[in-house]
């Protein structure tokens, strides 16, 4: 009997490792693979990437008079980086990667729910 219960204990110990393995490689299914997109073409066709998760890079500002972060690229154009205020503080002049969902709206215009927000070296 005691063994019955070990090997019962290690066949759901494995099966709980396989669902993990699994669930980390795949994401859960809730989330799919980010699209590299850059700053430019979120700004001038924002349509054609509305709801997806993207990843794009430009150097991150803090505006005072819209009190927003943005991503922002050489030649002026930007997109809106909403995530975590603090978090966006010492990153400010910094060229980073902003990976999340992106939308755009009348009222903000261009954005990103950031997921993440990482300097770029």
């Amino acid at each position: 009997m005691g063994r019955v219960l070990v090997y019962l204990s290690i066949t759901a110990l494995a099966l709980f490792v396989l669902a993990a393995v699994f669930l980390f490689q795949t994401g859960g299914g809730s989330s799919s693979a980010a699209t590299s997109v850059s700053v430019h073409d979120l700004s001038v066709a924002p349509e054609a990437h509305a709801a997806e998760r993207v990843v794009t890079t430009g150097v991150l500002r803090f505006l005072h008079e819209p009190d927003d972060h943005f991503a922002v690229t050489a030649d002026g154009l930007a997109v809106i980086v909403r995530f975590y205020e603090a978090a966006l503080r010492p990153l400010d002049g910094r060229t980073v990667t902003v990976t999340g969902r992106f939308g755009y709206d009348k009222e903000s215009g261009t954005y990103i729910e950031a997921e993440s927000v990482t300097p770029t070296e």
